[in-house]
């Protein structure tokens, strides 16, 4: 089973950030995870190619930032480039229990958001980052990253109300400040502050009793439930308007 974190943002500065820069950001992200799972530290990223000989040819990240072979490879592989800018990175793993992968798309030349997806395999029905606290607090740390426009984690199966909107899943974040008020289907509502101690915005999750999964009838009718109340409060952005 593979569980799914994927953001939505708009940088201050983006599309001004040079390619280093982006993977700086995404470098921070694996510094957390390493925290949480060996086999996502930094040190284990390498670059997706055609072929597995060469996707295991060259090191993303080092302790100083992005490796020189990685970003002189990307960079030759994005020039000319001009509808959008994108790569994936692997932690190496080819048991599915314990691989990852991280995609990534920014400079969109119709004006999109930019967008992360980290997903994470585990062996079911078992959460890849243990249990819903450990998985919210990965979120949080992306979120602080990003910033992003909404977030989610949820399993490939899992099927939304709304295809044009983004999928609760087993947990969601929004830009905005929610109280049980606003989503009472929620099993957990937990803000998120930035540096100032101000909060951005909130993570609402959906299952708290154990690993979220798409094909459980009970979590799904939760996360539904919860897509509806956001939408009827217009909570629930399109994907067109992000």
């Amino acid at each position: 089973m593979s569980h799914e974190l994927k953001l939505r943002f708009r940088l201050s500065s983006d599309p001004r950030l040079t390619l280093r820069d982006h993977l700086f950001l995404v470098q921070k992200l694996t510094r957390f995870l390493g925290t949480q799972d060996a086999l996502l530290d930094e040190s284990a990223w390498l670059l997706a190619a055609d072929t597995k000989e060469d996707s295991y040819r060259y090191l993303v990240f080092d302790r100083q930032g992005p490796t020189t072979a990685a970003l002189s490879v990307l960079g030759q592989e994005l020039e000319g480039e001009d509808v959008i800018k994108s790569f994936v990175i692997w932690n190496g793993q080819l048991a599915k229990s314990q691989g990852a992968s991280i995609s990534y798309y920014f400079d969109r030349a119709d004006g999109a958001a930019s967008a992360l997806s980290l997903t994470l395999g585990s062996k079911p029905p078992a959460s890849r980052l243990g249990p819903w606290s450990a998985v919210a607090s990965v979120l949080s740390e992306a979120v602080k990253i990003w910033r992003p426009l909404v977030a989610t984690v949820d399993t490939q199966k899992y099927v939304r109300v709304f295809p044009d909107r983004p999928a609760v899943g087993w947990m969601i974040y929004l830009p905005t400040i929610l109280t049980e008020l606003h989503v009472p289907e929620a099993q957990a509502l937990i803000g998120v502050a930035d540096e100032g101690d101000q909060q951005m915005g909130t993570i609402v999750v959906s299952v708290v009793d154990g690993p979220f999964s798409g094909t459980d009838p009970e979590h799904v009718r939760s996360a539904n439930a919860i897509e509806v109340r956001l939408v009827d409060q217009d909570l629930l952005p399109r994907y067109i308007d992000l």
